[in-house]
């Protein structure tokens, strides 16, 4: 038979022609365990996928042995049907053929494949490539897609995601006593990074972050961000094209939880975030949990400063544009905020809350205290501003002696606030805050109006010195 249909092939027809044709005359017999098992057309029917998301956590910083051909990595995942009859599914990638990846489905080559049949009971190998040049910064820092399967109109989906540039990538890493000084070629974190107790981690000057999706720092160690005045720290998520340069939420922020002391921010940019920095590691020591120093928070989709029952120390520091509130302090605390700007406008988020609220009060569904908490709120030559007429908000279990505010300009309908030297519903004048540009303009309502301290911050945000009258918040206007 197999000299038969060879001689036929000569005539020009495939084997499957001839295959098919000789079948259906009765010169080739199928068995009935090669028949197809019934197809059904079940909505309901569903395949069993090994896994939800496929990682390529390797990136080749070298060609292969083709001159400008960059090499590829592959991985396998199993398909099963588990039901009692035979599907058909079609499966394609959604990036078509645009994407980075490709698929091998039963020796098939391609992105997109229809009616792949699985018996009952069955299961396929898919083999899923993806070739990336690392060295092209043009590529994403973190390469995604999905494979698609549509078995009777009911779709399932397995993720893809592969390292795009030649840079350091972090997947789920505890860091314990690690520096990361990498100037050149930036960090990447996807889901997180986690210090534990007893450990310090430390970001050097000019390092530059990027958070995935979802991603955390998570800290119950020791955290020191030490950039400078010219070489800051930067982080924010990894999608770097333009369309994604002011779109809040895109990472998740830091978390500095118990039993966590010492940690040490400095000249630090942090964007595009859920939350900024948020700590709820109790005050257990006369060191405060959290200093925040020059650092510019920005573009949070809830909070940029926030802490539950903690001690915070800012300084010379930016909280702004933020859907929330840019400081929120709960479950009281220890707060000391000096020469620090606060400020929400609609040019991004609508609002209904004041930017800025702290509370010592614990209330429930129906807004009956059931708890409160000591609280100390220090608020000095700051600048608490935005488009609502109350930018100032607390709830507190009258206290005395807890809250001081001096120095400041806020936005606010509180007249006592003036009894203390404050400025109420002045405009700051800010150079632009629609392009994130809060220096002072010549004739700005925070000029000279804060307090002289003890001991003195005789510089700036931007490290320029601070006159005899200083300013309030971050920036001294310099004529």
């Amino acid at each position: 038979m197999i000299l038969l249909l060879l001689r036929l092939m000569r005539t020009g027809r495939s084997f499957k022609f001839w295959f098919g044709l000789l079948s259906v005359l009765g010169f080739i017999v199928i068995e009935p365990g090669c028949r197809k098992d019934k197809l059904s057309m079940s909505g309901s029917d569903k395949l069993k996928i090994t896994i939800d998301t496929l990682f390529f956590d390797t990136v080749f910083t070298a060609h292969n042995q083709v001159p400008g051909v960059p090499m590829s990595v592959n991985k396998q995942i199993v398909v099963v049907n588990p039901n009692k009859n035979a599907v058909e599914t079609d499966i394609i990638l959604g990036g078509g053929s645009n994407s980075y990846f490709r698929l091998n489905v039963d020796g098939e080559p391609g992105r997109k494949f229809e009616n792949i049949y699985i018996r009952g009971g069955d299961s396929i190998f898919i083999f899923v490539e993806v070739t990336i040049n690392p060295n092209n910064t043009n590529n994403p820092l973190i390469v995604r897609d999905s494979m698609i399967f549509n078995t009777n109109g009911n779709v399932q989906d397995v993720k893809l995601i592969a390292w795009g540039q030649d840079a350091h990538y972090f997947l789920n890493d505890t860091l314990c006593n690690v520096t990361w000084s990498d100037k050149l070629k930036p960090y990447v974190v996807h889901d997180y990074i986690f210090v534990p107790e007893g450990c310090t981690f430390t970001i050097e000057e000019g390092v530059k972050v990027y958070f995935a999706p979802y991603s955390w720092l998570y800290v119950q160690g020791t955290l020191k961000v030490k950039g400078t005045v010219n070489a800051p720290v930067m982080m924010e998520g990894d999608r770097l094209q333009p369309q994604y340069e002011e779109v809040a939420g895109q990472w998740n922020g830091i978390l500095i939880d118990t039993p966590s002391v010492g940690n040490e921010i400095s000249y630090a940019y942090f964007k595009n975030g859920l939350v900024g920095i948020w700590c709820r590691s109790p005050q257990i020591s006369s060191r405060t949990n959290v200093t925040v120093k020059n650092c510019f928070v920005r573009n949070m989709l809830f909070d940029g400063l926030a802490g539950r029952g903690t001690t915070i120390y800012a300084e010379n520091s930016l909280f702004v544009n933020c859907g929330r509130y840019t400081f929120f302090g709960e479950y009281g605390g220890d707060y000391t905020l000096v020469h620090c700007t606060f400020a929400t406008y609609e040019n991004t988020f609508s609002r209904k809350e004041p930017t800025f609220f702290f509370t010592n009060i614990l209330r429930d569904d129906l807004f009956r205290i059931i708890n409160t908490f000591n609280i100390k709120c220090i608020i000095q030559n700051c600048i608490i501003y935005g488009s609502l007429n109350d930018e100032l908000g607390s709830d507190l279990q009258p206290l005395k002696d807890t809250v001081y505010i001096r120095g400041s300009l806020l936005r606010s309908t509180i007249t006592e606030l003036d009894k203390a030297g404050n400025v109420r519903n002045k405009d700051p004048r800010f150079i632009n805050y629609k392009e994130n540009d809060f220096r002072l303009d010549t004739l700005s309502g925070a000029k000279d109006i804060g307090i002289l301290l003890n001991p003195p911050i005789n510089s700036d945000f931007a490290d320029r010195n601070r006159d005899s009258k200083p300013d309030a918040g971050a920036f001294e206007k310099v004529e």
